[in-house]
């Protein structure tokens, strides 16, 4: 199940500044095979879960990534920053939050931020959406050619973008 929110769900009082990102939102389980012997997703598989999301809302774009391979194209990690504030365990049901933060010529920003439904009811306060940041994400993505060489983002993509933002 996936959709888009206008809105984020917040950890933090300070990140309300933030509540203007549109935040596309694909519900799922953390699979077995992602976690390692201490039964918490291993550090680095938290990558696939975050591709996952990306080919998430690009499907809902209408741009989906088999529409950059089809055009012998890639979006290449330049840099990414990842804090992990709580671990995930097998068979927990998150919601992976993504979105296009900033756009480019030939680069983009993604945001990704994995929330889990707080088990614990009386950790609950009544103002709390009853969700927890588990893991936040920045990505700087650059489009190249299959023979590595940087090159522009398809104008149909960067449109598709824009009419997906602004419906958000």
């Amino acid at each position: 199940m996936s959709e888009l929110s206008p809105k984020k769900i917040f950890a933090n009082p300070d990140e309300q500044g933030k509540a203007d990102i549109a935040y596309h939102i694909t519900s799922l389980r953390v699979p077995l095979f992602e976690v390692d012997l201490g039964q918490a997703l291993y550090h680095g598989n938290y990558y696939h879960l975050f591709e996952l999301g990306r080919e998430d809302m690009l499907r809902k774009t209408g741009f989906p990534y088999r529409e950059f391979m089809n055009r012998q194209l890639h979006l290449t990690i330049v840099d990414t920053h990842c804090k992990y504030r709580k671990p995930l365990r097998y068979d927990d049901q998150v919601e992976l939050h993504t979105a296009i933060t900033a756009i480019g010529r030939r680069n983009l920003s993604f945001s990704q931020l994995i929330y889990r439904p707080v088990q614990d009811s009386a950790k609950r306060r009544s103002e709390d959406p009853g969700f927890e940041l588990c893991t936040e994400c920045r990505m700087d993505m650059v489009c190249v050619q299959f023979s590595g060489r940087a090159t522009l983002l398809p104008d149909d993509f960067r449109q598709a973008v824009e009419a997906m933002l602004k419906e958000g």
